[in-house]
């Protein structure tokens, strides 16, 4: 895990953002004085408002919009340059006309406002479109009248789901966060642990593919061969369809020939496959035979290739009884290689740790801060909880104004 950065700034946790919903409320998060006082001026707003224009069926439910909509489209279309045109815009101001007809009959709307659509489409359908509009425009200022109180509804409602929304939000919150853990190490012991691991991985990996880069054939390919049969270090075993005999049986040849074979790295050995064979004769004396033997231990040098910066590779997080079981094995093959102290050193501080038990509650400790962050940071340092009993105040704070207030569906009814 990385570092924290040292620029000095406070924002940065050293597993996360500090600027968690938990501790960071929104700017504009609604308060319950606030929504107290919004809505009360609002309410009061809303019934001065519907006051002025409850008494004219249409306007306030927005029946009246609807059909100067439709009139207002149909004026704005009405260019007819045939008798088919004008056929299909008749059509559509009988059907308006039928429908305003209806809402008439049904008093959903106003007669006066009947009037006024009735006397703009009774325009249009004689191709009186200047006059038509001037009628339509007549309804205007009543018009906005019903869209004010319906505006104001709305900065209501908006409001008051803003403060449901609110609630929601803090009670999930205190929910997740109660369920966090407090962590059994603190966060600078977590992440020295989280670079032990690292450290130990780093030294491994150098000193495995120095191994690779410096160490004779005939050492090196039997050694890996032997690791990969049970030791669970994680050197890749031979595949199915491979065979590493051959070329290992070449590498015990003591034939003089053989020397520059033998004393030839891992990676060496994987240039062979692109000489010639006279150039494989000439070194070797039977290119037929190399050859063979490398074709038939190919896919094992692959894998091993492949996979030589991962091999080796322990994670902070691998199950405790696993490494229980691995990192001896991988401390004992690092001490096989000869060739570096210090990774044989770390493995056995993190051996150690097994052993004594300080590793899994350091490695519990990490994963809850990789998991949880800030928060779980403030749960070790005690300023969670703290934050809990903030949010559940102001959680109910909000829910016992929202009671006082009624629900945005009655406002918009009238019922309120």
């Amino acid at each position: 895990m990385r570092p924290p950065d040292s620029d000095g700034r406070s924002k940065e946790s050293k597993y996360g953002d500090e600027r968690s919903p938990a501790r960071m409320a929104p700017p504009d998060a609604p308060t319950a004085d606030t929504f107290a006082s919004e809505a009360q001026e609002l309410l009061d707003s809303i019934a001065r408002a519907r006051k002025k224009v409850e008494a004219i069926a249409g306007l306030i439910d927005g029946t009246l919009d609807r059909y100067r909509e439709r009139i207002d489209r149909l004026l704005r279309e009405s260019e007819v340059d045939n008798w088919r045109q004008v056929r299909i815009f008749t059509r559509d101001v009988d059907t308006i006309a039928a429908d305003l007809a209806k809402a008439a009959k049904e008093k959903r709307l106003a007669p006066k406002l009947v009037a006024a659509l009735d006397a703009s489409l009774r325009k249009a359908k004689k191709r009186d479109l200047w006059s038509a509009r001037k009628a339509w425009r007549k309804l205007d200022r009543i018009a906005e009248q019903g869209a004010e109180v319906r505006r104001l509804q709305m900065a209501y409602k908006d409001a008051y789901r803003g403060v449901e929304a609110r609630v929601r939000f803090l009670r999930q919150q205190v929910e997740r966060l109660e369920k966090i853990p407090r962590p059994p190490a603190s966060p600078e012991d977590a992440r020295a642990f989280n670079v032990q691991v690292d450290a130990f991985n780093a030294a491994t990996t150098n000193a495995y593919l120095d191994f690779l880069a410096r160490s004779r054939a005939d050492v090196a390919l039997p050694l890996l061969l032997e690791t990969t049969q049970g030791a669970g270090i994680g050197i890749p075993a031979p595949p199915g369809g491979s065979d590493p005999e051959p070329i290992l049986r070449l590498l015990k040849n003591a034939d003089p020939q053989k020397e520059d074979l033998r004393t030839r790295s891992f990676y060496g050995l994987l240039e062979l496959p692109r000489y010639s064979d006279a150039k494989l004769t000439h070194l070797f004396g039977d290119s037929r035979m190399i050859r063979g033997a490398l074709e038939n231990a190919w896919p094992w040098l692959k894998a091993i290739r492949d996979d030589e910066r991962r091999s080796l590779l322990i994670a902070w997080s691998d199950d405790a009884t696993v490494l229980r079981r691995r990192l001896p094995a991988l401390v004992a093959f690092l001490e096989r290689l000869g060739n570096s102290p210090d990774a044989v050193a770390k493995g056995g501080d993190l051996l150690a740790g097994l052993t004594d038990g300080r590793f899994e509650p350091l490695q519990a400790a990490a994963r809850l801060y990789t998991i949880h962050g800030a928060d779980a940071e403030r749960k070790w340092s005690g300023e969670l909880e703290k934050d809990i009993q903030r949010m559940r105040k102001e959680a109910s704070e909000l829910a016992a104004v929202l009671k006082k207030f009624p629900d945005p569906a009655k406002v918009e009814s009238g019922a309120a």
